[in-house]
């Protein structure tokens, strides 16, 4: 069932993300805090993603190419917006309405550039995990989401999500 939420999420993380110019943007590289026992693997729909051997979480990066002018919607996202896409998506996907409880969002910048997070708890047929979305509006959308039901462990993301570093040229 994991991977079959996973890449869902990671799409719906690319739809709010919106996009559009800034000068002094282009990223050349980023760096993240992975707890330890991450390694990378292969999932599809991402283009980097990390699991623990215990597959109670993981981390995927999805980058996209801007498209018109939709700077205004990036800046337009609100934990309501993005609530209700995430909802929608997940009926849309697989039939049912999910359960979302925000547990924060933020319009803090990462590395000085407009940026996002919002973290909530998605309950669904009985099961229960959390996210974090931070997603970065440079000269591509840089997207991270780390997803886990491990109360420990979402310790660690949330302080990774605060730490997120890019290197701009």
């Amino acid at each position: 069932m994991k991977k079959k939420i996973l890449p869902l999420l990671a799409l719906i993380l690319v739809v709010l993300a919106g996009c559009g110019p800034k000068l002094n943007d282009h990223v050349t590289d980023y760096h993240i805090d992975l707890p330890a026992g991450f390694e990378e693997i292969e999932m599809e729909g991402v283009d980097k993603c990390w699991s623990n051997a215990a597959q109670t979480g993981n981390v995927n990066l999805k980058i996209t190419a801007k498209a018109g002018s939709a700077n205004a919607a990036f800046k337009a996202i609100t934990a309501d917006i993005a609530r209700e896409t995430i909802a929608s998506a997940w009926k849309e996907s697989y039939g049912s309405d999910p359960v979302i409880t925000d547990r924060y969002f933020s319009k803090d910048p990462v590395a000085g550039l407009p940026a996002y997070q919002y973290s909530y708890v998605l309950e669904w047929e009985g099961q229960t995990v959390t996210q974090i979305l931070v997603s970065i509006n440079a000269d591509k959308t840089y997207a991270f989401a780390y997803t886990t039901n491990d109360e420990a462990l979402l310790k660690e993301f949330d302080a990774s999500a605060r730490n997120i570093q890019l290197t701009i040229e």
